[in-house]
Parts: structure tokens; sequence; C-alpha cells
């Protein structure tokens, strides 16, 4: 689905930056008691921009069954690819003002890939994931939707 902004009458728009759940050194213990392994993966690049951001993983948590988890090691290389970078979020209150972009609204669902086009902030085709949708409608019948959309990972979209 492509949301284009140019579409809609501004009420709100804000885009931030998050850097709070940067992980760039992930370490994993796996094994049974008194015979515990250490598997540790990190990215040099991340840490020399951002400083060290850790985040263990204990033995109860890997989950060495699933397709893309066949190692505590391929399960920290996923910590790493989806969190090494900040990621953007977007937050947008917008007016429908037409039928095509009413129907769009009501049809966003929570988790979906949408596609952001904002020139102001140069946003161009950019990906995004809905997190919330808070909808209402206003004293003369028009659906305002209060959105809010986290950047998707490069692994999350085409």
């Amino acid at each position: 689905m492509t949301v284009a902004l140019t579409d809609v009458d501004y009420i709100d728009f804000s885009y931030e930056l998050n850097d709070c759940e940067i992980v760039n050194d992930v370490l994993c213990i796996v094994g049974a008691a008194g015979s515990e392994e250490l598997v540790r993966g990190y990215d040099a690049s991340s840490i020399a921009k951002y400083g060290r951001r850790s985040y263990r993983l204990d033995r109860a948590i890997v989950d060495n069954t699933a397709p893309n988890y066949a190692t505590p090691k391929a399960q920290a290389t996923d910590i790493l690819d989806r969190n090494i970078e900040p990621y953007a979020i977007v937050s947008i209150l917008i007016r429908s003002k037409t039928e095509a972009l009413t129907a769009t609204i009501l049809g966003l669902a929570i988790s979906e890939l949408v596609t952001i086009t904002q020139t102001t902030c140069g946003l161009a085709a950019a990906y995004f994931i809905v997190e919330s949708i808070d909808l209402s409608i206003d004293i003369s019948g028009q659906i305002e939707a209060a959105v809010r959309l986290v950047q998707a990972r490069a692994s999350e979209h085409p």
C-alpha cells in the first residue's frame, strides 16, 4: 500500500530517529548448567559510531528450533541486523478529503507495511510499519487518523 502524504490535509506530522534501542554487541549463553558456552556477535562500526550497546540472551531464551535460528550465532546476527542503526519513527495526524483516502485510512492494519512519501522530510517511498492507529470522526464528519509508523528494516520489505 502507498500512502502519499500529499493526498491528505496535514494536521500534524513529526519525524524522529530512535537510538534508544540500538544493539551492537550480543552475548548468548547456551548449554547445560556447568557446561555453558558463550557466543558473541558484534558490529565494530556501530560500536565506533554509538558506543557499545550490549544485549544478553540467556539459554532459556535462545531458540534453536526456529528455522532462522539454527544456532545461537544466527539469533545474535539477526538481533544485530535489526538493531545496529537508529530507526525513524513517523507520527501523523491526517484528515481524509477523498473517498479513496478514507478507504485507505480505514484499511490500515497494525503491522502493515506502507510506503510514505513526504518531500519536506526527504522521505521518498520510504518503507514503514504501522505501529498504532487511533481513528476519530470530527464534527464535520471527516475521519481523522493518528498513525504511528516505525521504519521497516531492510529484511522487512521488498
